[in-house]
């Protein structure tokens, strides 16, 4: 099949060597927060990844010293503004994750700074999480008064415990790289200065094997993970649209630009 063609996408910047497929959140002047825009890049980018036989691996990371800060908050108070109308719209959410899921080449994520909110799911949703040290990982829903949606709901349970997941998920407290590692959030933490050679050289001996067998290991476990996953992030998501509409995250969203601490009422 022809090669994944880089320019019909704007947010994410794509460049390919030696069957590594590098994807990298292009938005570092807001820390890669994904707008509307980036949202349906990412979820359209794995089946060209896909349908690209001359990629063997992914790496997915951010532009900058950051991976990503989640969804775009300006975007969001934009929307609260203009009023929230039509039934609410779940089927980018589900197909960004499940295309992560279902995308036969193996993905590593390669984080930096901060991944927060969507951001911290999606590199949740690679098959390897590489970090540097300083890193930070957090699921931020509810800081700006949204239920734990885009996947967390259901990643952060199956990789760490109940107990650790809803402590982490219920407060939006952040994790250090060191400490997500330790708990088996992620696969790795490592000095800034080597966390380049590290991921590639993942990369390089992904490429090298077997790709059909790597593929199909890939996915029979991501089968399970599927199943496990399905009902609560179905459920979260609903959620999730639920308190979008709310005045909570309408403050709160307000609240971020302002640069204050948000006043929540329970409504």
């Amino acid at each position: 099949m022809p090669s994944i063609d880089p320019t019909k996408y704007e947010m994410l910047k794509i460049t390919t060597q030696a069957g590594v497929a590098t994807v990298t959140l292009n938005s570092p002047r807001r820390k890669n927060a994904v707008n509307r825009r980036m949202h349906a890049e990412l979820e359209h980018v794995w089946d060209d990844i896909d349908a690209d036989d001359e990629i063997r691996v992914a790496v997915l990371t951010g532009e900058g010293g950051d991976f990503c800060a989640g969804i775009d908050i300006n975007d969001l108070n934009e929307q609260n503004e203009e009023g929230r109308t039509g039934r609410p719209r779940t089927r980018g959410a589900r197909r960004l994750f499940w295309n992560m899921l279902d995308c036969e080449k193996p993905i590593i994520a390669k984080v930096r700074g901060v991944a927060y909110g969507l951001g911290v799911n999606v590199a949740l949703a690679c098959d390897l999480v590489y970090a540097a040290e300083g890193a930070r990982f957090c699921d931020s829903h509810v800081k700006v008064g949204i239920a734990p949606g885009d996947g967390g709901a259901a990643l952060w349970p199956l990789l760490i415990g109940f107990h650790r997941a809803k402590e982490l998920i219920l407060t939006g407290d952040p994790v250090e790289a060191r400490r997500a590692a330790d708990l088996g959030l992620i696969n790795y933490c490592l000095p800034e200065a080597e966390l380049d050679g590290a991921v590639d050289a993942m990369a390089r001996k992904l490429a090298a094997g077997a790709p059909l067998a790597i593929s199909y290991g890939k996915l029979s476990v991501n089968t399970m993970l599927k199943q496990l996953m399905a009902g609560a992030f179905e459920t979260s998501m609903a959620y999730d649209q639920m308190t979008l509409r709310t005045r909570d995250h309408a403050e709160a969203a307000k609240a971020f630009l302002e640069k204050r601490p948000p006043n929540f009422s329970g409504s």
